[in-house]
Parts: structure tokens; sequence; C-alpha cells
């Protein structure tokens, strides 16, 4: 059950992209693979680089694993990419505003899941995972307001699924609310200290 209650897709940083000078579009492309070598559909790439404007860029894997980011500035960017039932992967790349930039492939391995805690047993993976695709279709679709409620309202009811909170604080970044994504990455901490990505997205915020 656990499992499937993991496959909550973060959308951690959403674009928030204006238009640039075509010249000055740097652009990455790059795959994303399995450990086996074939490649992932639907894996979410996000560049995040706080010295420039636009900061942050979000790409998805086709059924290829092919992924393309175009509209990245000169500089070094940390790139994240994660997938469902598979463990996050960082990379840092350096790219240029005009020319060819390195094609960044990337293998993900497959994580390992830890027998069903206690706060969740009794509740049904299948009614939560719809919740978890319909709050993800509504940020999908622009509807960032409604996605948040749909998403706190599984928050409340499921407590134990902490990583919310990330998903919660990108909408809010959405909707230039920076006091309430703080406050989202901030709770994580105060349950997860060691969360890697609430403090990258803290130290984005800052």
């Amino acid at each position: 059950m656990q499992a499937l209650l993991r496959r909550l897709v973060v959308f951690g940083a959403l674009i928030l992209a204006s238009s640039t000078p075509a010249l000055a579009q740097g652009h990455v492309t790059g795959t994303v693979h399995d450990a086996e070598g074939k490649p992932l559909k639907g894996a979410t790439v996000t560049a995040q680089n706080p010295d420039v404007a636009p900061s942050s860029f979000t790409g998805t894997s086709d059924a290829k694993g092919r992924f393309s980011l175009l509209g990245l500035r000169g500089g070094t960017w940390t790139v994240t990419v994660q997938a469902p039932g598979f463990q996050i992967e960082t990379a840092t790349i350096t790219t240029r505003s005009l020319g060819n930039n390195p094609t960044l492939d990337v293998v993900l391995q497959p994580r390992t899941e830890p027998p069903a805690a206690g706060p969740l047993q009794g509740i049904s993976a299948a009614s939560i995972q719809q919740q978890l695709d319909a709050a993800a279709a509504l940020a999908a679709a622009g509807k960032a307001a409604e996605s948040i409620a749909a998403y706190r309202q599984i928050a409340a009811r499921v407590p134990a699924l902490t990583t919310i909170h990330l998903v919660i604080g990108s909408l809010l970044e959405r909707q230039h609310d920076l006091d309430g994504a703080r406050a989202e990455y901030e709770a994580l901490l105060k349950v997860e200290p060691g969360n890697e990505q609430a403090k990258a997205a803290l130290a984005h915020l800052r």
C-alpha cells in the first residue's frame, strides 16, 4: 500500500517562465532511464538557479525518456530528476546562453519501500491515489488554488504523507505567496529535519 501512496508526483518548483530574447535562451536536452536501461516516461526534470530570473524550469520525459528545457540563461543550474517509485537524482550543469549545452543522461534507481507505517493502516490506498491524481490534474491544468485545496484535504486525511508540503509550497510559489510557501517547507522540516528538498526550497526563497 505504501508503494501506491508514494506515487505522489512532486511538482517542486513549477515553471515561472517569462519571455526572453531568443539569443539569450539556453537549451538543455537529455534522457531518463531506469537501472535496466529502459526509458522512463513522465519523469519530472527541474532546473533551478537562484541567481537568475526566471530561476526555475520544469520538463517531463516522453515515452522515449527524452526531455528538453528551453530558456535557461547562462550559469550553474541544479537539476533534480524524480519519478514515482524511484530515488531522486540531482546533478549540476553549467549552461551557455549561446551554442550547444551538454546533454544530461540520468539513470534512476528503484526506491526501496519500508513496511507500511502504522498511521497508514486502515486507509484505502486506491482512494488516496485517486485524490492525488485529481489534485495533480488540477495543478497541471493551471488551477493552483483548487489544487492546493485538494492537497490540503489529503494532508488532513493522511498526515503521514508529509511530502505534500513540498507540493503545496511550490503551488503557493506559483501564486506568488512566498510566505505561505515558506511556511509549508518549514512545516515539513519540523517533522523531517533532514529533508534536502525542503532545505533547497527554502534556500531558493531566500
